[in-house]
Order: C-alpha cells, then structure tokens, then sequence
C-alpha cells in the first residue's frame, strides 16, 4: 500500500447539493458520482422520508466499485487513503448546518458498499430547501493532468460476436447439448479460464465413450451442486470424445465432403478451399443438469469476462443470480462465483433474506455467512416478516434450520 499522504500533498474536498420540495416527495434522491480520484467514485443518497423511521429523513454514501475492486473485493489503495467522511445537511438559504455525522471509509465492505442513517436527521429540524452532501479529509494531490477515463467499457459488438460464436461450429472442438439446443466452443479457452473444464479434458477423472465401439458408455461427471435450490447431488454431464481415427474409419461420424467449387478469373481458373459448415468435433459432451440459457450465460462470461447480470430481460434477479452462482461453483469459475454473490446480497430484501438463508444458502458456508450477515445487520425487520414467521413454525421442513438459529443467535447475542 502506497505511504500515507503528508499534510503537504493532501486537501480536504467537498461535494454538497441542493434540493427543493423534500416534503413533497419520499423518493430517494441520488447525487451525481463523483471522483476523489481517477477512478475512485462517489455517490450520496437521500431519502426524504425513511421507511423504517417515518419521522426521520436518511443520508448515506456510497462507494462505486471500479473493475479492480469489483474483481478483488477489496477497496482500492486511493479509497483506503480517504480515512474520514463527513456526511452533513444545511439550510440552502441561510447555509445554517442542520446536522453532521462522521463516516471511517475504512468500516466500508464490499457487502455493505453504502454507510449512513436511517435516521439521520428529523424532519422537524428541516426546511423546504436542503442542501446535503458529504467532506472528505486526506485526499493525496492529483499529480498529472487526467485526459482520458480509464477503464473503457466491453464492446458490446464484440461481446455479441463471441456469444454468436458460440452458435456455430467453426473453429470449435467441444459440443455442448443442453436442454435440446447445441453450443459450440473451444476447449483451450475452457481449459485456461476453468479447473473444472481443464480437468475434463486433461485428466482421468471422467469416464469417455467412443461412438465407434461396440456398446457406447456414457458417465457422470464429478459430484458439487447442480442447481441453486437444492443440495450437492451427483451432476449427469456426459462426455463423447471423437477422435480423429473415429472421423477416418467411422462413416457414420465421417464429415461430408464438398465438392471444391471453382472460380474462374479471365483464363485461369483456381480451386478455392472445400467450405463446410462441419468442425472436427473432439468433445460431445451433455447437460443434463443446467438451464440452457444459465449454461449459456456462463459460457459467455468465459469467453468475454463480462457478467450476465446487466441483462435482466424481466427475470428475477435475485433467483437468476443463485443460479449463475451455482454453475458458476460447480465449474469452479471463481470470478464470476464472487461477482454472482455480490449480485445475490444487492439483491436481498428483508422478505426474502430469510427463505434463502434456510433453504439455498446453506449449501454453501460463504454464501450461508453472506446471507446470514444481512439478517443480523436487518434483523429487526426480518423478524417480522411473514417468511421468518413461517419458517419459526415450520422448521421441520427445512434441515438446517436447527444449526441456522443457532449460528443467527451467536452472532445476534455474542458470548460475552
């Protein structure tokens, strides 16, 4: 980690805006972003009228995670340096400070990528025009002019290039069957971005039939989760492997051969090469166990690095998040694993935090401790919602419930 800065090379900076009508509405209101650094980025919230405290009105910050920190989890050295906070709401005619409150950057966590109150100030203390907003302390000089934004988004024409590609055969050597449709792609590519997927093509620890002998064999993969709402179960992914003998000597595998067209340029005339919709196909493999477009989406992520979540396309986010994590999991994609996880505690609601704390989380102890971390932090409305009710009276129907009360009790009631 870079040295402190020194009082010579620091400044203290502030961000504040003005607002009209926060009695007219309960919407929340968000700040532009805004940068203490090249690409370290800010944003305030306020809520005119808080939910959870009718008679209060709420301000938080937030940190924007930038590719780095989104990938790694952890803040940025540049956000590290910014120790101190100070979160503020005045009187915009007369600049009259109403309230103050300190915020230490460093408590911030990936999990909780926002710090406030919900009862921030009382609205009684407030007139019709506010201005709030937030002083930061320790902010190192920036030393060199800025031209450019860094970190330029995916191309999305490029990302809608591979995802076409894995459509069709060409260049490919691996054959996916899921769910009645056939995807294509490159087992080298696999192989380089999952252990999972080099260990399938590399090792002994699958079981391979060839097309060509007498009495074709299929096997099951390795055991780890195949969906998202139930436990670990043996997973039925069953691989083919031709291989070039197979395509010689085997005329029912035996790729067509064209016939080589000709163009003819003036008096000459000139063979063009045989085109054929046909690739060598060393890998059939079948999924049995996985949505086609979950399966898809992960394949996606391999061959472009950018998470499917951006697409909602109307479905629950939250449920589509688990399932990315599972496959994600059972490949052993450990990136988008993590990224899937920070998706599904966004996502979380005090209605639904319970449900997937006892009945999904519980298949694996870092999504279990992410969920369980939600409910300590929200208990107090969590407890009173129709979902925690029931499961309290119907524990029977879920098997952890037992170990889940205890470990939400520990954590809600440390030992002194």
């Amino acid at each position: 980690m870079p040295p402190e800065p020194t009082s010579q090379n620091k400044v203290t900076m502030c961000f504040q805006y003005s607002y009209s009508g926060i009695f007219n509405s309960s919407q929340s209101i968000f700040s532009p972003p805004f940068s203490t650094h090249t690409d370290t980025f800010w944003q305030l919230k306020f809520t005119p009228l808080c939910s959870e405290y009718p008679d209060y009105c709420s301000l938080a910050l937030f940190w924007i995670r930038n590719p780095d920190e989104q990938k790694s989890g952890r803040l940025s050295n540049e956000r590290l340096h910014v120790t101190k906070a100070l979160l503020f709401v005045k009187d915009s005619d007369s600049n009259r400070l109403i309230e103050k409150k300190l915020v230490n950057i460093k408590s911030f966590r990936n999990r909780w990528p926002g710090q406030g109150w919900g009862n921030f100030v009382q609205r009684i203390y407030l007139t019709d025009r506010i201005t709030f907003g937030v002083e930061f302390e320790t902010i190192p000089l920036q030393q060199s002019e800025i031209t450019l934004i860094p970190n330029e988004s995916y191309p999305n024409t490029l990302k809608t290039a591979w995802e076409e590609q894995l459509e069709l055969p060409t260049g490919s050597d691996v054959q996916f069957n899921v769910e009645g449709h056939t995807l294509y792609a490159s087992s080298k590519i696999l192989s380089n971005r999952s252990q999972y997927f080099k260990d399938m093509f590399q090792g002994d620890w699958c079981e391979v039939s060839k097309p060509n002998s007498s009495s074709s064999s299929s096997s099951s993969s390795s055991s780890s989760s195949s969906v998202a709402t139930t436990a670990t179960t043996e997973t039925d992914t069953t691989i083919e492997e031709v291989t070039p003998e197979d395509i010689l000597f085997n005329h029912d595998i035996k790729p067509p051969i064209s016939p080589v067209p000709s163009i003819t340029l003036d008096s000459e005339t000139i063979s063009s090469p045989p085109t054929s919709s046909n690739s060598y196909t060393k890998y059939k493999i079948f999924i049995t166990d996985c949505n086609f477009e979950i399966f898809k989406d992960m394949l996606v992520f391999l061959y472009t690095d950018q998470t499917p979540f951006t697409k909602n396309n109307g479905k629950d986010q939250l449920s589509y998040a688990i399932e990315i994590f599972s496959i994600a999991d059972k490949y052993l994609i450990d990136d988008l694993r993590y990224r899937a996880m920070q998706i599904i505690w966004e996502s979380l609601t005090d209605d639904r935090a319970a449900e997937i704390l006892f009945s999904v989380a519980t298949n694996w102890p870092d999504l279990k401790e992410c969920v369980l971390d939600y409910v300590v932090n929200r208990f107090n409305f969590v407890r009173k919602t129709d979902t925690f009710k029931n499961i309290k009276s119907n524990q029977s129907n879920y098997p952890s419930a037992g170990e889940v009360f205890a470990e939400l009790l520990l954590k809600l009631v440390p030992d002194s």
